[in-house]
């Protein structure tokens, strides 16, 4: 479980919320609100009482002018409401945000499973202390007044009415290297993707080659454990690898994993279609290098190169319980009733094993299509040496997978609902030792836990 955010004392809060609320005009607050020490009070150059009335003046702002000028306002870097190391935000209930000087880029895009740089969930917690009126949070962001170094910051939210609201915050100094080592590494598949989002924003904000040297270094914030950023150019050579450093420069195109795929040639080509999810196996550097299996989120950073992390996992965290009954209830209902009744359930697409973006899918060991509700017209194909999107010959590891039984599977294939080539995650069996079973999930931004 990862460690919560820091907790200001009951009766600060007290203070705070009965000094904030509904306030607009700058008022007097003791010196003693936030519960920090001295020595961050000293690296702190904004007082609270600054940061409130800021707030609280921009709320104002808002309330006496239309939404599209205020947010228009609070969005331009050299408007009224940037000064100095304070800024306005605006975002909507959903946390989608509306307005961002700093983060122009964020700007109609929801935040609510975004983390801090901690890996703490934060976006719901400004949305309980605005439900209020208004209120404070702690958290940790890059600051990039200190080289994006990654400090404590304080912030303030205050509603503006039931559609937004507005917020500010003030830094308080470098984080405690025990709490940096204390925060736990993304674990799902949304994670994933903020992770390596947010570090692409890093690197089109601060330039090529700051964020080189950031994925580079293996103490540095985009290291978390076994979850790391890796950079690399379009033609497969590393620019950064914090755990290997001694590869840097060298060339992955044409390596390949111990299953034999050309994983970094899957990676060109996700991040060159704009990003997208694989599955591979590569030595961990927490297990001492042992090659296990991990699924890798990659995205374009610009023109020249690309960057990608990735979570250690295991089948039976790729392949989840609800799939696993799937198609046990199918080869159950094909060992029944007969192949030719199971075959024709089965390419049934209003059928009893077609239900919430799963079906069955049959093959004989000749490697042609028994069943395949969404693509009749393949039926009787034989598809034996097909390759996927990204040239493997999926359909020959669907086969070899079944004859020991039962297996998981990963290929590339179109998902109907986005038209778009996604990685898939089948589950498939052995029926009567004459033809193969089974069915998959795309591999997209979840929730699930998929990290051992």
């Amino acid at each position: 479980m990862k460690p919560g955010l820091p907790l200001i004392s009951f009766s600060v809060i007290l203070v705070l919320l009965l000094i904030a609320a509904g306030c607009t005009q700058p008022m007097s607050v003791p010196a003693t609100v936030p519960t920090a020490t001295v020595t961050a009070a000293a690296v702190n150059v904004t007082t609270n009482e600054t940061l409130v009335a800021f707030v609280n003046e921009a709320v104002l702002y808002a309330q006496t002018h239309d939404k599209e000028t205020a947010l228009a306002e609070f969005s331009n870097r050299n408007g009224s409401f940037v000064r100095g190391e304070l800024y306005i935000y605006a975002y909507d209930f959903n946390s989608t945000t509306l307005a961002h000087p700093v983060s122009p880029e964020k700007i109609g895009v929801s935040r609510i499973n975004e983390r801090d740089a901690l890996g703490n969930l934060y976006a719901g917690r400004f949305i309980d202390a605005v439900n209020n009126g208004s209120g404070f949070l702690w958290f940790y962001y890059i600051n990039p007044a200190h080289n994006n170094a990654i400090e404590k910051k304080l912030g303030y939210v205050a509603k503006v009415n039931d559609d937004w609201w507005l917020g500010s915050g003030v830094y308080y100094g470098p984080l405690d290297p025990s709490v940096a080592a204390s925060s736990g590494a993304p674990s799902t598949t949304q994670e994933i993707k903020d992770f390596v989002d947010s570090a692409a924003a890093y690197a089109q904000k601060n330039g090529k080659d700051a964020a080189l040297a950031a994925f580079s270094n293996k103490s540095g914030p985009f290291t978390r454990g076994d979850l790391y950023i890796y950079a690399l150019d379009y033609s497969g050579n590393a620019l950064a690898l914090p755990y290997q450093p001694q590869l840097t420069g060298t060339s992955f195109f044409n390596l390949k994993d111990v299953s034999g795929r050309y994983y970094t040639r899957t990676e060109i080509q996700l991040a060159r279609d704009g990003g997208g999810y694989l599955l591979f196996q590569y030595p961990d550097p927490s297990r001492n290098y042992t090659v296990r299996y991990k699924i890798s989120y990659v995205r374009p950073v610009d023109d020249t190169y690309w960057i990608g992390a990735g979570i250690y996992t295991t089948e039976n965290k790729l392949v989840d319980t609800e799939l696993r009954q799937f198609v046990a209830d199918a080869k159950a209902y094909a060992m029944a009733n007969g192949k030719k009744r199971a075959l024709a359930e089965f390419n049934n697409p209003n059928g009893s094993f077609v239900k919430d973006g799963l079906y069955i899918f049959a093959d004989d060991y000749n490697g042609t299509v028994l069943a395949w509700p969404y693509r009749t017209d393949l039926v009787g194909v034989n598809m034996f040496n097909a390759t996927d999107a990204m040239g493997s010959y999926h359909f020959q590891a669907i086969l070899n997978s079944a004859r020991n039984g039962t297996g998981m599977v990963e290929y590339y294939t179109q998902n109907p609902s986005t038209n778009t080539t996604q990685l898939k995650i089948g589950y498939v069996t052995d029926v009567d030792g004459t033809w193969v079973l089974g069915a998959g999930r795309y591999m997209e931004p979840g929730t699930v836990n998929i990290r051992e």
